[in-house]
């Protein structure tokens, strides 16, 4: 008989009240286990709680109250959801291996769970609740809430079980998963159990965005399981999906010997990439027949079919080989490639000999489209040997290059040892009178001849082509085939002609290269030297003809949009709002242009030489040097201005800045005028010694006297003049004559008796200078400037009287 009982170990205490008894005992406790650790198995946490014993150990009744706080089992899903307090509430009774349940709920801040019945091996009859509202306790991607009651009857051998949930906002930590189970989805469970066979009646969840049930029989000798799934709205999967799928599945054996069939039914599928979604249009149609034979897979039927694209792959297997026959045919390329209207097929077969997979494939098409693929690939996909050989044309890339366009027929012989990477790919690729344009170069690439030998994980670069504006330009060198692209190139410019109708026309020739890697970090240097170029200082603004503000395309056809992406259009919105995380590149540029940069507009015509070196990088360009005057004038009104000074500078970016003034005196006044700012937008202002308003200053220049003293029709001329600074004069016609008569100066002048004479310049070659003037008289003379050096220079004249003469000069700015 036991009447008190206080047991004390390892920090737990247990104290018990009652009496045993052969026939019966009743026993009442009090438990505390500051820490579960006491009794080892992975036991965790603190529990305090009472309990009681009534009956004998054949047969009782148990009941327990208690209270726990951070308990654990060992095993990681289980510890997570008996975080912080749990309260526990058990009453069962027990006769031999029938327990008979009462009660018993458990309830933390992570789950609630009640459970009610019997359990018994002969026939059990159990029922549990859970409502568990945040599935994230159980570690992993799971997240949402469930719901569920389940309700087991019978034995292992025969017996069923029935579950019915409701889930809300479910997720596995699959994007397009997850946003399927979005919501609130029913689940059902309908299960017969028969020893190991389980004969699934029904196992469905369902909701707005899909429906999913699977039947039949599991058993490990042998399944027979149905699965059909209908989704009517992919586009809830996110950006880019759309259209409906029905999918139906049969699968029946055994992994060593089973069958798998599959039947599908899409429409109007997209999968957010445009070339794919025109292939889908439509309803298509999936049929795949696959065998399972000593766990490795036989393809009896595998097809898909719509109205745009057939694919089929069919095989056979023998105990020495196993071959897939592959068939596939795009009724027409043009719905990827417009410029390309017609079918493409691929045909041929894949074998598997020993550890390897045989290739021979072959693909034909329009755009000269003919390749082919033969060799091996490894068993893993992972590693090849294989010959990839034929031709199309490059215009078949156009769809992934955005604004850009190339054309051309390319050829390539490749062959491919070692992993499936770039690095193990070599032979040549080449393209033969080809194109490129780009809507952010000032000219296009034509007749351009290219090869590309990969190989060593880089390839070998010789591009040719010429410059639709003139010219032509040259790449030579290797860059390599994966990040971060290192590249050392020679690129040689050749007489390339570079021009902008409203500010410039230049003649390049130099040698640059470009060493580094190409994704950032890699320098541009070299030497451009200038040939004849002209910079025009624009008679208006230069504003184009940008995009018109809340313009908008509605119902816009396919062609129209094509046309908008590639003239880049479409792209300047988003680029405008990205910036470019990639390193910049390094500059060390020279650009040499002893003479011949000529400025010319609003009464300016100068001639300028000299030198700009450019440093930094392309984000942060660093300028040094310019190009001064040569010779020059400036003609407002008739009125001939000697130019003092005019120069070319580049102050932070590549739109130079001019400095030119010209002054002359009257009166005891020297008046100026300047032309400062950049090329693109200068600003023309007046000044005099001593100082003069404005127009005071243009007054005293055109006419020699103050505004004051100027008559209505000088007036008149005065607004002329301004007209002609600001930009609104044009050329004018000797500058129409002389760009007819292919001059690079050209000059009529009146002296102060009123006497007339014309002088004409031209550069006769690099460093020599020609200059011819006739007078009103009939007598001419003819110069010529010969530069030997930099600030040396021979000059020699003769004139029709005979007087001939010749000096050489030395110059030097200070």
């Amino acid at each position: 008989m036991l009447r008190t009982l206080e047991v004390v170990a390892g920090g737990a205490t247990v104290q018990a009240n009652g009496q045993l008894a052969s026939a019966g005992s009743t026993i009442t406790a009090k438990l505390a286990f500051p820490d579960l650790a006491v009794l080892g198995g992975g036991y965790r946490g603190r529990l305090t709680a009472d309990a009681s014993f009534d009956g004998t150990p054949a047969a009782g009744a148990i009941t327990l109250n208690g209270l726990g706080r951070d308990l654990a089992v060992g095993q990681p899903q289980a510890d997570r959801a008996l975080a912080g307090e749990t309260a526990l509430d058990i009453a069962a009774g027990f006769a031999g291996e029938r327990v008979t349940v009462t009660r018993a709920n458990l309830s933390n801040p992570q789950a609630a769970v009640q459970a009610k019945g019997v359990y018994d091996p002969a026939g059990s009859d159990l029922t549990v609740k859970a409502d568990v509202p945040r599935l994230a306790v159980l570690g992993g991607a799971y997240r949402g809430a469930l719901n569920a009651t389940a309700r087991l009857t019978g034995t292992q051998a025969d017996g069923r079980l029935v579950m019915d949930g409701l889930g809300r906002d479910l997720a596995v930590g699959q994007a397009q998963a997850d946003a399927l189970l979005a919501g609130d989805s029913v689940l059902a469970v309908r299960l017969a159990l028969a020893g190991q066979r389980v004969q699934i009646e029904q196992a469905e969840i369902g909701n707005g965005q899909l429906s999913a049930n699977v039947t039949g029989s599991y058993d490990p000798a042998g399944s027979d399981l149905a699965l059909t799934a209908d989704l009517p709205r992919l586009a809830v999967m996110g950006a880019g999906y759309g259209g409906a799928l029905r999918l139906s599945a049969a699968l029946t054996g055994t992994p060593e010997a089973g069958r798998l069939a599959l039947d599908g039914v899409a429409r109007d599928l997209t999968l957010g990439q445009p070339q794919a979604n025109r292939l889908l249009r439509g309803d298509s149609t999936v049929t795949v027949r696959l065998n399972l034979r000593d766990r490795r897979l036989q393809v009896e039927d595998a097809r898909i079919v719509n109205p745009q694209i057939t694919a089929s792959a069919t095989g056979s297997v023998s105990e020495a080989e196993r071959r897939v026959a592959l068939e596939a045919r795009l009724a027409n390329l043009a719905l990827i490639l417009p410029e390309f209207p017609g079918a493409v097929t691929l045909g041929g077969t894949i074998a598997e000999t020993g550890g390897d997979y045989a290739l021979d494939l072959q693909a034909t098409g329009p755009g000269q489209i003919d390749a082919t693929a033969k060799g091996t690939l490894g068993r893993n996909f992972r590693t090849g040997a294989l010959r990839i050989a034929g031709s199309a044309q490059a215009a078949l890339a156009n769809a992934f290059l955005g604004s850009r366009a190339v054309s051309g027929p390319v050829s390539f012989d490749l062959g491919l040892n070692g992993p499936l990477a770039l690095a193990s790919l070599s032979g040549p690729v080449r393209l033969t009178d080809g194109r490129f344009s780009d809507p952010s170069l000032p000219f296009s690439l034509e007749g351009l001849r290219a090869t590309a030998t990969l190989g060593g994980s880089s390839a070998a670069l010789d591009v040719g082509a010429n410059v639709s504006t003139g010219g032509s330009i040259g790449v030579t060198g290797r860059v390599g085939l994966a990040a971060p692209y290192a590249a050392d190139l020679a690129v040689q410019l050749r007489d390339v002609e570079v021009r902008d109708p409203q500010l410039y026309t230049a003649t390049l020739r130099g040698d640059l290269g470009i060493s580094g890697p190409l994704t950032g970090g890699a320098t541009i240097s070299g030497t451009v030297r200038l040939g004849t170029t002209e910079l025009r200082v624009p008679s208006t603004g230069l504003g184009g003809g940008g995009d018109l503000p809340g313009l908008k395309h509605v119902n816009e056809p396919a062609p129209v949009r094509t046309t908008r992406v590639r003239a880049g259009l479409l792209e300047a919105a988003a680029q405008a709002g990205r910036t470019s995380s990639a390193r910049p590149f390094g500059l060390d540029l020279t650009i040499r242009a002893p003479n011949q940069v000529f400025v010319r507009g609003r009464g300016l015509d100068a001639e300028l030489g000299g030198q700009v070196y450019i440093g930094g990088t392309t984000a942060n360009v660093i300028p040094r040097g310019g190009l001064q005057l040569v010779r020059g004038r400036l003609d407002i009104l008739g009125k001939r201005l000697t130019l003092d000074r005019a120069s070319l500078d580049l102050q932070g970016d590549l739109v130079p800045y001019l400095d030119v003034a010209a002054s002359t005196e009257s009166d005891g006044v020297t008046s100026s005028v300047l032309i400062t700012g950049r090329a693109d937008a200068p600003v023309v202002s007046f000044t005099s010694s001593p100082q003069f308003p404005q127009e005071e200053v243009l007054a005293r220049l055109l006419f020699g006297k103050g505004i004051q003293n100027i008559s209505a029709l000088q007036a008149a001329q005065l607004a002329s003049a301004v007209a002609t600074l600001a930009g609104r004069g044009g050329d004018g016609i000797v500058g129409r004559l002389r760009k007819g008569f292919g001059l690079d100066d050209l000059d009529i002048a009146t002296d102060e008796n009123g006497g007339a004479s014309v002088r004409a310049g031209k550069y006769l070659s690099k460093n020599l200078y020609s200059q011819v003037e006739i007078g009103q008289d009939g007598k001419s003379a003819v110069n010529l400037n010969l530069d030997l050096r930099k600030g040396v220079t021979a000059r020699g004249s003769v004139d029709s009287d005979g007087n001939a003469g010749i000096g050489v000069f030395l110059e030097r700015n200070y």
